[in-house]
């Protein structure tokens, strides 16, 4: 289960500056957490960056090794999303050791890439596709996107989308919030599932029967499935403005 923190930065001893590695701290107490090192997504200013985070559980710590930044974010409340263990926690008998496991972490860790996968038809692309993409690629590295193919929209809706299928396909991919755009096959609704292998499947609020379908049958026990709340859907909803 991907567990998601909402906390504010604070001061730490700056240990980690003395080694190269810039780094965020706060204090969080869960029991639920491990003292492990984890593969981590974090949100500051709805922008995601890929970390490494200890959890050092004796003082209720987490610690993060960040790519690529160097910003001062010091009281700024940030979001966590830890996605997957890297290995537990351990001393070190040297800061040269210690130095060569957190790049060894690093490593692991952008190896290690987490997928995940969205439906959809994508017809009016409007301001809730944006939020629901950009909320569901925060939970992996890599978000791939299968558009419904026209026949299929007009079985399931009963009505043909206003795009056709390779239009709503090239407004997808315009967008750059998705990293690959995929079009249903019509025969096989888990065909890009099997091809992709997600760790996670994020839903609409409203994938209701769809949900139940991939419940019953989840190719992997690992696989996540994850339904995304409504975004102002009495406004950003494509059945309200097909006709504008």
């Amino acid at each position: 289960m991907t567990f998601i923190i909402r906390w504010k930065v604070i001061h730490g001893k700056e240990l980690w500056r003395q080694i190269w590695f810039k780094t965020a701290n706060i204090v969080y107490k869960w029991e639920e957490f491990d003292d492990w090192v984890y593969k981590i997504n974090v949100i500051i200013d709805d922008k995601k960056f890929a970390w490494v985070w200890t959890y050092l559980k004796e003082i209720w710590v987490f610690e993060a090794h960040i790519f690529n930044f160097d910003k001062d974010i010091y009281d700024k409340e940030i979001i966590i999303y830890l996605l997957k263990k890297i290995r537990d926690n351990k001393k070190f008998d040297s800061i040269d050791n210690l130095k060569s496991q957190i790049i060894q972490d690093i490593i692991w860790a952008k190896k290690n890439i987490v997928k995940v996968m969205t439906f959809g038809t994508f017809d009016i692309f409007h301001s809730w596709h944006r939020y629901f993409l950009k909320k569901a690629s925060f939970y992996g590295d890599i978000l791939i996107s299968v558009v419904a193919r026209d026949k299929n929209v007009l079985k399931f809706k009963w009505f043909k989308p206003k795009n056709n299928e390779i239009k709503r396909v090239e407004k997808l991919k315009k967008s750059k919030i998705t990293d690959i755009v995929e079009l249903w096959d019509s025969d096989n609704p888990l065909f890009w599932i099997f091809i992709h292998n997600p760790q996670i499947i994020c839903l609409w609020y409203d994938q209701e029967w769809f949900y139940r379908e991939l419940k019953e049958n989840k190719i992997s026990k690992d696989m996540e499935l994850i339904r995304l709340k409504s975004y102002k859907p009495e406004i950003y909803k494509s059945s309200l403005l097909k006709n504008l």
